[in-house]
């Protein structure tokens, strides 16, 4: 009886297990089915992915319920500028899928929103932790509760390699530029890097290129304009700040 009670148990688990593999694709193409459209401003396509009573809880916003609800909350919101678009996105490796019983799923995760806006480089506007709990509806999973919490900047990592800092170039670029609204900036010489100070900020720069440097402690990139004509000193820097230009100082003779 114990063997017999072991092979109906054996058989039991793999069929729970195939069914629970059925459903970890179902929900993984529906979610990605849903965040196509998010990224799209398709409220028509996003709608029936959501059920009727959803609920979405957010950690700087609140409460939303409801579909139509939720929709017009994009609707006013990540989508209400057209020129504008809110890209979301999947830390890479960081999705779980786990199966619940009685028709529910439930993922798990880290995902980062991008500013995409006409005419300007994309930049990363934060991250979070996510759960979204799945319903199987009338055939069809539906997201029925979504919670995201925890919004932050992404943390910076620079780069781990740079080019060897030349010392014409690192001559170059050295001295003291002028910027509108940042003050100025003052550009050093250190060894293999650059030192640029400005105010209280100061950084160290490494080469990614002959003329455009990244900063070690936060997410800046420096581009130099050089002269085209012989060994003259650079003439300006700009500043890039999460991939987006905010900044341009002008050499000061």
């Amino acid at each position: 009886m114990a063997f017999a009670w072991f092979a109906v148990s054996t058989a039991s688990a793999a069929a729970t297990n195939h069914g629970a593999v059925d459903d970890s694709q179902a929900v993984m193409a529906a979610d990605a089915h849903y965040w196509q459209t998010f990224n799209a401003c398709d409220l028509s396509g996003m709608a029936p992915l959501l059920t009727n009573d959803v609920e979405f809880y957010h950690d700087k916003t609140g409460l939303t319920t409801t579909r139509e609800g939720v929709i017009e909350s994009l609707r006013k919101g990540p989508c209400a500028n057209p020129a504008m678009k809110l890209r979301r996105e999947e830390v890479p490796g960081t999705v779980k899928f786990h199966p619940l019983a009685g028709g529910f799923a439930m993922l798990t995760g880290m995902h980062r929103f991008v500013v995409v806006e006409a005419g300007k480089t994309p930049c990363v506007d934060g991250q979070a932790q996510f759960v979204t709990l799945w319903k199987l509806d009338d055939g069809q999973w539906r997201m029925h509760r979504i919670i995201s919490y925890d919004h932050a900047p992404v943390a910076y990592v620079p780069p781990v390699k740079s080019m060897a800092l030349a010392p014409a170039i690192a001559q170059r670029c050295k001295g003291r530029y002028r910027t509108g609204k940042s003050g100025d900036l003052m550009v050093t010489v250190e060894g293999n890097h650059l030192r640029l100070v400005s105010g209280t900020l100061s950084v160290t720069l490494y080469p990614e290129s002959e003329w455009r440097f990244f900063a070690k402690e936060r997410d800046l990139r420096f581009q130099f304009k050089a002269d085209a004509h012989g060994d003259a000193p650079a003439s300006a820097v700009t500043i890039y700040e999460h991939g987006g230009a905010v900044a341009t100082g002008v050499r000061l003779q």
